[in-house]
């Protein structure tokens, strides 16, 4: 019998206060995704600045924007519905 390994992808976002101001963090996006292009939309559409840390793979977003950003991932398909999307902070 063959059992396939199914494996889980989770997503971290984290929100943090610099200072006055919020900064929101999405950690474990799969590698093969264009970054730039993903933060590019989330930049029009979520009316923030948003740049991609190449070193560690992430892509941060000035303000707290954890309450939609699931449902932004999900509407734009860049996750799908069996992604385990885990929110830390705020």
């Amino acid at each position: 019998m063959d059992f396939m390994l199914e494996t889980t992808v989770k997503i971290h976002i984290r929100v943090q206060q610099q200072r006055n101001n919020y900064i929101t963090i999405i950690e474990g996006l799969p590698d093969d995704l264009d970054m730039a292009r993903i933060a590019r939309a989330m930049r029009k559409t979520l009316h923030c600045a948003c740049k991609v840390v190449k070193a560690d793979a992430v892509i941060q977003l000035q303000g707290d924007h954890s309450a939609v950003l699931k449902d932004w991932l999900l509407e734009n398909e860049v996750i799908d519905k069996n992604t385990e999307v885990v929110t830390h902070g705020l």
